[in-house]
């Protein structure tokens, strides 16, 4: 049964001991033993207790939090090219982090390397949109990114502010933690736009696409029709290509599958799945897929 495990990781991503848990719901610690090794389950009352002490679910106890649902590889994903779609793409997700920025809304995704011919999970991360929020002069929006381990062991946690204008999208703030200290850095730190800025400047990435194509998405037996949109990241002040993405998109226009290319003439061969855009040469670096899939 799942709920052991799911046991174990959430109360060491709390930061709690056998005991500690034991303790705030008013039980031994050989129950909670007993529970994490298998050999007894709690009632119904009991299972709500040890949701509220995780702050969790009782779904997420029992069937896992969001990212254990995300498989751990996958080779039969198959996407197969249509033809171009018919009308423009309105795209209200933050690029490259596949959520829409709308109070409540949440989800999980995880990067997939190629190994040994397969797609294997790597790190993954679990976002919540918490609501408004300003940086400077700039009214934003506040999500906060969970980011796990390849085992699913927690990493670490940060806060992100994301700017929405003119149909466009920028990152405008950034709230880390390390040694028990707050960081805050804005739009107006330079360091902040080299890891976060388009082309390392305050840019507004466009959200609406006249480029989109149709697909077909096929995974574990099911076939679904897809939309594609395309974009680039450049990545200096030389404004030279750099990475090429491609999003896939449900009926509903939220992500389901992303790949992210990379010129090969800046970087060394990745996966040896190569396409040509516009005349560049592109190299498959990663897969990314949502929990919508």
């Amino acid at each position: 049964m799942q709920f052991e495990k799911n046991l174990v990781l959430l109360r060491k991503k709390k930061g709690l001991s056998q005991d500690d848990l034991a303790y705030l719901i008013g039980v031994s610690r050989q129950t909670i033993y007993t529970w994490e090794a298998g050999l007894n389950y709690p009632n119904i009352l009991m299972l709500k207790s040890l949701a509220q002490a995780l702050e969790v679910s009782t779904d997420e106890l029992l069937n896992g939090f969001k990212v254990n649902k995300l498989p751990k590889s996958f080779k039969d994903l198959k996407l197969t090219y249509v033809g171009k779609h018919a009308e423009e793409v309105f795209y209200k997700e933050l690029p490259n982090w596949f959520i829409k920025l709308e109070k409540g809304e949440e989800v999980s995704w995880a990067l997939y390397d190629l190994i040994k011919g397969e797609y294997r999970r790597d790190y993954s991360y679990h976002i919540n949109v918490y609501g408004e929020a300003q940086i400077h002069e700039l009214e934003g929006v506040e999500i906060e990114v969970k980011e796990y381990n390849p085992d699913l062991s927690f990493n670490r946690k940060y806060k992100q502010v994301v700017s929405v204008k003119d149909n466009g999208v920028a990152w405008i703030g950034e709230v880390t933690y390390k040694d028990n200290k707050k960081i805050v850095k804005t739009y107006k730190d330079q360091d902040f736009l080299d890891d976060w800025g388009f082309d390392k400047q305050l840019i507004y990435q466009k959200m609406k696409y006249n480029n989109a194509e149709d697909y077909i998405l096929e995974y574990n037996g099911i076939k679904q029709n897809v939309i594609k949109i395309s974009y680039y990241d450049p990545d200096g002040s030389d404004h030279l290509t750099h990475a090429y993405f491609e999003v896939f998109l449900n009926k509903d226009l939220e992500s389901l599958v992303w790949r992210r290319y990379t010129e090969k003439h800046t970087k060394k061969e990745l996966t040896g799945e190569t396409i040509i855009v516009n005349g560049i040469e592109y190299d498959l670096d990663y897969y990314c897929i949502t929990s919508r899939l």
